[in-house]
């Protein structure tokens, strides 16, 4: 009651301590004192964040974070990347371009289906991705989104300044899957 209360009941905060509490042997008293913990240390980086309700979902997701950085740090990486593209419909294909110019965590993660699974498993066991609901049966598999509070957190959040190589990786990998782009002339 005390941590729901701290969170002020608010859906997507419980969800994503529920996640969170689900994947790690943490008490729920261990979950409020890194919560407090965690908003302390936002504020010194954030003090624009000034409503409880930023404060709850902020620092709920800063610990999610943490502990997703520990289990798998391609899926931080993933998630950051995820900034520079829609909340929806995120994809194993849309990413493999295999070039080899790529970043090396790009590379890692798209290496194969089951490293690229991983990263994003990890993301879905704390609450912040689902399988697309508006994937196409015609493709090849489904992809992933997250929700648009979430999306926004990686972008004012995980991405507190604009990274430009983060934006052209995501504007090459999407040109790479645009048809007849190599009938386009320079």
């Amino acid at each position: 009651m005390t941590l729901a209360k701290e969170l002020d009941g608010l859906p997507l905060a419980l969800a994503t301590a529920g996640a969170y509490l689900d994947q790690t042997a943490r008490s729920f008293s261990d979950y409020l004192r890194l919560y407090k913990e965690s908003w302390a240390r936002l504020m010194e980086t954030s003090p624009e964040l000034s409503s409880y309700e930023e404060r709850t979902l902020y620092s709920t997701r800063q610990i999610s974070l943490n502990s997703i950085k520990q289990r798998n740090p391609l899926s931080a990486d993933l998630l950051r990347l995820w900034a520079y593209f829609d909340n929806q419909d995120l994809w194993f294909e849309l990413l493999r371009h295999g070039d080899s110019e790529d970043p090396e965590w790009l590379r890692e993660l798209t290496k194969d289906e089951l490293s690229f699974d991983s990263a994003v498993r990890v993301l879905s066991n704390h609450g912040l991705v689902e399988v697309a609901t508006s994937s196409q049966e015609s493709l090849e598999s489904k992809g992933y989104s997250i929700h648009g509070c979430v999306h926004s957190w990686t972008i004012h959040a995980l991405n507190q300044a604009w990274d430009y190589d983060l934006a052209r990786l995501a504007v090459k990998v999407v040109g790479a899957h645009v048809p007849g782009k190599n009938d386009i002339q320079p």
